[in-house]
């Protein structure tokens, strides 16, 4: 087993199709499952629906998550299914700095150069300064020097002499620290 912090994402919550919605903290991950808002599933598929179930009958893997209070030791899941409507998440209207980055692998849209997030803006294709709306559709990812430059003129084209547009926002994001190999099959990750 291996001891985790409170707040560290250990654990894929999937809705009730074994579909992805998140990556979950193993707080979240302990108290959804002891309100019986998740069922958690150990290293054979097992199902269990309640915390003292999982905690006396599960089999766990040998890197099994664990945090500790002053008196015990408790097994986190890493993988749950959603039993209530609690965790029905809205479609994400638009995406941050860091998800557009990490979705766009960090290369600028106009200029196709790759950059680290310091270095990278999100510009409006459509400035704000003439009517351009704060939306996804008018979001793209620049680099400073290409959003400098860009300013407020527009159209402005990317080097293939295309207006950029927006990458679709994706139904699921993974955010998590480590890929666990039980997640993979569910991720379709080979």
């Amino acid at each position: 087993m291996k001891a985790v912090k409170a707040n560290q994402k250990t654990t894929l919550l999937l809705n009730n199709a074994w579909q992805p919605i998140t990556v979950i903290t193993a707080r979240a991950a302990f108290q959804h499952l002891y309100k019986k808002r998740v069922t958690s599933v150990d290293k054979n598929m097992g199902y269990f629906h309640t915390l003292d179930t999982w905690n006396e009958l599960a089999e766990f893997h040998d890197d099994q998550p664990y945090i500790t209070s002053p008196n015990n030791a408790w097994p986190i899941p890493t993988i749950v299914i959603v039993t209530s409507k609690f965790f029905r998440r809205p479609k994400k209207a638009k995406l941050s700095l860091y998800e557009l980055a990490k979705i766009c692998d960090f290369k600028c849209q106009y200029c196709f150069e790759k950059f680290p997030l310091k270095e990278l803006t999100i510009d409006h294709v459509q400035p704000k300064s003439k009517g351009g709306e704060d939306v996804h559709a008018n979001r793209v990812l620049a680099c400073q020097r290409c959003n400098r430059e860009k300013g407020s003129i527009s159209p402005w084209y990317d080097i293939n002499g295309n207006i950029p547009h927006p990458p679709a926002i994706p139904q699921f994001m993974l955010d998590a620290g480590e890929i666990r190999k039980e997640w993979m099959p569910l991720l379709n990750i080979k």
